[in-house]
């Protein structure tokens, strides 16, 4: 068994704070700035986030938007376009799940796929 605190971890402000780790699983944190965020791209396993502080804009490929805020989850079923970015004036902060480990494919709307840190 492994145990993080996600209050603890969030005090640090590290963009990318990777958490647990399999061959097949991971969870990380995300801390964004105002204005900060991601850039459109997809992974190719589903993976959700919990927004632990903070509002964003979740947009879609398509030009859908929705904001997230304090205790919304949201879902990506695989290959699903999106792009999170911090519309807040304070920090956003994301706890996040994907069934994959780390170094998947990040493949961005241009279609490159890259590494992920």
């Amino acid at each position: 068994m492994e145990f993080v605190n996600l209050r603890a971890k969030s005090k640090e402000k590290k963009r990318m704070n990777r958490l647990f780790g399999t061959e097949r699983f991971r969870s990380w944190m995300l801390f964004f700035e105002p204005g900060d965020g991601t850039d459109m791209h997809y992974h190719a396993s589903p993976e959700s986030f919990l927004v632990l502080d903070g509002k964003g804009s979740v947009k879609g490929i398509k030009g859908e938007e929705r904001i997230i805020e304090k205790d919304d989850v949201v879902f990506f079923g695989s290959k699903d376009y999106y792009q999170i970015t911090n519309v807040g004036t304070g920090p956003l902060i994301l706890f996040g799940n994907r069934s994959e480990g780390f170094g998947g494919p990040h493949v961005t709307a241009e279609g490159i796929d890259r590494n992920q840190p």
